[in-house]
């Protein structure tokens, strides 16, 4: 690669969105506004290119590498038998993970406890008093999906609460397209938990074309705290993590990672429920929701 020292340095970073999740969802904007914010001032920058699937990915950072358009990789969205991880040694770039988990490879982490995530939103509507609760996920594929599934499924079973999960892609549609299924099939829950802003948004859509009052028919409760969720009406309650500071460290991680660093674990604090207007407790009108 050539001498970094003539030109700022760059960390590339692919998007692999199917065909109707177009651009970048809430989340991610979050996290690319925090790198590049951590950026700022330190001769360093992100290149940001989408495509449809993994084999795009890589095909980008092949161009890339053969190019030298960039210093470092930022990967997320590790999936299952993922190739990535390989190719990206292989192409001898510095890599940071997104979300973990460990590796057994010199990929530097950056540790998100996703199973936490899930058994706080089920802990807090078991304690409302919810019996019967659904998790409309991203692509199973995604191992932090996965996390988050198997331990969804494992609170309820603690709880002595009934668990559903249906597959998403973090598309608005899909949010209207899962949760119409939920409200007009023969098992319809007291509370929904969705794995990003974006497909909660469509689902309480759906709950009001359908007359479903939200909070004192149906809880919601969406993954990431967003812009999106706080002004959605009525505001989401939300799995929160501080977004933008994730986007922070991963910058971090990176620009040490470009600057020859060894290959640390970087944990970001565990997530947490906070509760907005709705979620309530089964049969609660909306006036006595939490706030």
């Amino acid at each position: 690669m050539q001498d970094v020292t003539s030109r700022d340095r760059i960390a590339g970073l692919v998007l692999a969105r199917p065909g109707r999740v177009l651009g970048m969802e809430p989340f991610m904007a979050d996290v690319v506004q925090g790198i590049e914010e951590y950026f700022a001032g330190r001769s360093c920058s992100l290149l940001i290119e989408f495509t449809s699937d993994l084999a795009g990915e890589i095909e980008i950072w092949r161009r890339w590498a053969a190019k030298e358009h960039v210093d470092g990789i930022v990967l997320v969205d590790l999936r299952r038998d993922d190739p990535r991880p390989a190719e990206v040694q292989r192409l001898h770039l510095p890599a940071v993970l997104l979300g973990g988990p460990d590796l057994q490879l010199p990929i530097t982490n950056v540790l998100v406890d996703n199973a936490e995530g899930a058994r706080a939103a089920v802990r807090a509507l078991a304690d409302l008093g919810h019996r019967d609760i659904a998790r409309v996920s991203g692509p199973r594929d995604m191992v932090h999906c996965e996390a988050r599934d198997d331990a969804f499924m494992a609170t309820c079973a603690e709880r002595d609460v009934r668990g559903q999960v249906i597959e998403g892609d973090y598309s608005e549609d899909c949010g209207r397209e899962a949760t119409r299924q939920l409200l007009t099939g023969d098992r319809i829950p007291t509370a929904v938990v969705y794995d990003n802003d974006l497909m909660a948004v469509g689902g309480l859509a759906v709950a009001k074309e359908l007359g479903v009052k939200v909070p004192d028919e149906l809880s919601v409760i969406a993954w990431d705290d967003t812009a999106v969720a706080r002004l959605a009406h009525p505001p989401l309650s939300v799995v929160t993590v501080d977004v933008h500071g994730l986007g922070t460290i991963v910058g971090a991680a990176i620009l040490a990672a470009m600057d020859g660093a060894d290959v640390p674990t970087y944990q970001v604090p565990k997530p947490t429920i906070r509760l907005d207007r709705s979620t309530a407790a089964p049969g609660v009108q909306p006036s006595d929701s939490p706030r």
